[in-house]
């Protein structure tokens, strides 16, 4: 019986080795572990980092395996900013594990074309720094053009600001 515990315990151990090691990649709305890709400077203009449509961001739960997610980005003014939408209207982190692991460690690593960036995330709060970040989105993406009414009234999302760390 001993000697099937211990074989358990060190199976268990070498899977959450395993998974902390190994990246398995978010993709649409899957998420995933560890991104892979190349560690890099921050860029001097940061407007680089919003021209893909998509990115990745890689989260650091208490547990010690990273949590990844594929999302939208933009930019305006040096202000990066990321959406995360809720089924309802409520205040961050919301329902979202990956906002609840942000709101307890706000270092993240962003991806953008295979580079990998260390940087900070915060939930926008302030009433113009919410508009500036949503008209980023707006401007880029059509679905959040369709928003701006929400966006006044009762938004059902977070924005998010990324910072250099």
């Amino acid at each position: 019986m001993k000697t099937a515990l211990t074989v358990l315990v060190v199976l268990i151990a070498l899977a959450y080795g395993g998974l902390a090691m190994v990246g398995v990649e978010p993709q649409d709305r899957r998420p995933g572990t560890k991104l892979g890709g190349t560690d890099a400077a921050l860029p001097a203009d940061l407007a680089t980092l919003a021209e893909p449509q998509e990115v990745h961001l890689q989260t650091h739960p208490w547990y010690g395996i990273p949590f990844s997610v594929t999302t939208v980005i933009a930019e305006q003014d040096g202000l990066l900013v990321i959406p995360s939408l809720y089924e309802a209207q409520m205040p961050f982190p919301g329902t979202k594990y990956w906002n609840k692991v942000v709101a307890a460690d706000p270092s993240v690593r962003l991806r953008v074309d295979g580079k990998l960036y260390d940087m900070n995330i915060y939930p926008i709060e302030d009433a113009a720094t919410f508009e500036q970040g949503f008209a980023a989105l707006a401007t880029k993406y059509p679905y959040w053009a369709g928003k701006v009414e929400e966006a006044q009234t009762a938004p059902r999302f977070a924005l998010l600001r990324l910072e250099p760390r």
